[in-house]
């Protein structure tokens, strides 16, 4: 089969495998793309990503959608068995040029988030009913999304199928690096740090343990005052490893939005043996409420995470070690890309016999 994947992102093109890059961001000459690796059937998915930045693109940026890539999208369609979108930005334009013709292959939609951050209402909304009004197979990776497609799209909610993501565990793996007596916590969108800072803070004793931020210093003079905090800007991928490798554990406390983010971070984290401090989130529950290592804290709630972070700095280490290693078996055992993978690959087997 013939597959045309337009992600919401830009897709390197290298001769040869780059470690710092994350999967989803390469496509190696000569090996399969991303997830599709694990297809067990004979597959050819060419990548049109959303190209370098131009005019258009500052257009593009305000307009919250895009344009170039899911028109040329929509011109190449016809030499392919499906098409699959990863991002309503890069999709929706292309279900609405589809919705006009009368060839078209299926169209497989990744829903990330819930078509436009979960709005209810509005002149957005009502566009993205009638661009949809033929009902692409969808894909979500938040159970969330199921009923507020029900309520908002519900030609939709018949179309879609809640597929848990997935990370390659083979990548993500326990390294072998002295510890130190660290909390990591990492990212640039949709972290609270300001709740896990002010939770630091407080702290009445942190028994020499440190905060180390990574992605984001925008707090960085907030907590000037606290030498137990320290911001990192966005650091390479291998660096980010080892960084997560050394830490004593990984605090990810997220806002609650009604669509998926943070999970790539929560799982690849879980993949290297650490045990976690997670917010619970409509995004993060299925994937870490029955996980042994992950200490659950409410969204906002800065006592909670204070005294989950209490109790993970005073745990030994031989604990913290058996619950991270706990953590990995359980992606390995629920959450693997493999797994993703053979779950998509089943869907669109399904959709191409239909």
């Amino acid at each position: 089969m013939r597959i045309l994947f337009i992600p919401n992102w830009n897709v390197a093109r290298l001769a040869s495998d780059d470690a710092t890059v994350q999967a989803p961001d390469k496509h190696v000459e000569g090996e399969p793309y991303w997830f599709f690796t694990h297809f067990t059937s004979d597959v050819q998915v060419d990548v049109l990503d959303i190209g370098r930045d131009n005019w258009l693109r500052r257009f593009e940026r305000r307009l919250k959608f895009y344009i170039s890539q899911p028109i040329k999208a929509w011109r190449r369609r016809n030499g392919y068995d499906l098409v699959m979108s990863h991002g309503a930005q890069s999709g929706l334009l292309y279900e609405l040029l589809s919705s006009w013709s009368h060839r078209r292959p299926p169209h497989l939609m990744v829903d990330v988030g819930a078509l436009n951050g979960g709005r209810e209402t509005g002149l957005a909304t009502r566009l993205i009913r009638y661009a949809m009004r033929r009902a692409p197979h969808l894909i979500v990776h938040s159970r969330t999304q199921l009923p507020w497609l029900e309520r908002n799209y519900p030609n939709l909610a018949a179309r879609a199928c809640y597929i848990p993501f997935g990370v390659d565990v083979d990548d993500f793996v326990p390294l072998d690096v002295p510890h130190k007596r660290t909390i990591v916590s990492f990212g640039y969108a949709k972290r609270d740090f300001d709740t896990l800072c002010r939770a630091f803070a407080s702290l009445p004793d942190s028994q020499g343990y440190r905060l180390l931020i990574i992605g984001d210093t925008s707090l960085s003079g907030s907590y000037a005052h606290c030498p137990g905090i320290e911001f990192k800007p966005a650091q390479p991928l291998p660096q980010l490893r080892q960084a997560i490798a050394a830490s004593a554990a990984v605090a990810l406390i997220l806002p609650d939005y009604p669509y998926s983010y943070g999970q790539m971070s929560v799982l690849q984290s879980m993949a290297m043996g650490k045990p976690l401090i997670v917010s619970d989130t409509a995004s993060t529950h299925d994937y870490v409420s029955d996980a042994p290592g992950v200490m659950l804290v409410p969204v906002g709630d800065v006592d909670a995470v204070r005294r989950a972070l209490e109790q993970m700095i005073h745990s030994d280490d031989s604990t913290r070690r058996d619950k991270g290693l706990a953590n990995r078996d359980y992606v390995v055992a629920h959450h693997s890309q493999r797994a993703m993978a053979q779950r998509i690959e089943q869907l669109i087997k399904e959709i191409l016999e239909k």
